[in-house]
């Protein structure tokens, strides 16, 4: 298997995880088990943020940076869209 999608299978499953411990966190029923879910959740993101990194460091994970009006734009009509639906 090329080494780029065995990376982005790991990244996709450290990105399952942490939203399973994620959840597990909030709907913990005892104090012990939330700590335990918290922990895992901690750990799953920094595994899931070293993937990323190794990626991004072979140049298999590019971002682009967004100009700043299309960000203020996209917020713009986020925020019409919640004070019509509050309506």
């Amino acid at each position: 298997m090329e080494d780029k999608m065995l990376m982005e299978g790991l990244l996709w499953d450290t990105k399952v995880l942490a939203d399973l411990c994620l959840h597990g966190t909030i709907e913990s029923s005892s104090a012990n088990v939330h700590e335990m879910f918290l922990t895992g959740l901690k750990e799953v993101l920094h595994m899931q943020h070293e993937i990323y990194q190794m990626m991004s460091d072979m140049g298999w994970y590019t971002t682009t940076d967004v100009e700043q009006t299309k960000i203020d734009k996209v917020i713009q009509k986020f925020q019409t869209f919640v004070e019509q639906e509050g309506k």
